[in-house]
């Protein structure tokens, strides 16, 4: 009797588990699964949305988006090569970057003004002091301002761990009307 009653109890707690399974994969795992799908579905067009909508963009620039970017690079571009050639604002910053550099300015000597490769130029001759370390400071601070500066020559004496000479550069700016080739 009592494997009579532990078999029934075994078959009974069989079919309750098989009843509970079947209502949970009716009730919650069907109706999620088709969730899932529809969800993956909408997925997959979205992905397919952005894309166009990606390329549209790519063939269609916005217009004040552009002109901001242009305004930026001509911002740098007035840096890099201004209208003018004022040296004296140059020179103003040079001096500048000399004393945070401990470079020590003895003098500036203008040179020909010209245009060459259809910039405006001028040379420019600093006659500086300072170490090895100070130099490189003060030529990378001129770097870093940002305007085009060409170093064409470094001439001088090593004394004592100390340089004192000449720096020629040239500094360019956009070419005006009426200036000849040098």
């Amino acid at each position: 009797m009592k494997a009579r009653q532990a078999r029934l109890r075994f078959f009974g707690m069989t079919a309750l588990a098989v009843i509970l399974g079947a209502l949970f994969y009716l009730l919650s795992y069907a109706p999620q699964s088709e969730a899932l799908r529809a969800k993956e579905a909408e997925a997959v067009s979205l992905r397919k949305e952005i894309g166009e909508a990606a390329n549209f963009r790519r063939s269609h620039p916005d217009p004040a988006r552009e002109a901001k970017s242009a305004a930026e690079r001509k911002r740098a571009l007035d840096i890099m090569i201004p209208a003018r050639l004022d040296a004296g604002a140059f020179l103003m910053e040079a001096e500048k970057r000399a004393a945070e550099s401990g470079v020590t300015l003895l003098g500036v000597a203008p040179g020909d003004a010209g245009t060459t490769g259809g910039f405006a130029t001028e040379k420019l001759r600093l006659s500086v002091r300072g170490d090895y370390f100070e130099l490189m400071d003060y030529l990378y601070a001129l770097e870093q301002q940002g305007r085009f500066v060409k170093i064409d020559a470094m001439r001088g004496k090593v004394e004592d761990g100390v340089f004192k000479g000449e720096i020629e550069l040239w500094i360019y700016a956009r070419a005006l009307e009426g200036k000849k080739e040098s």
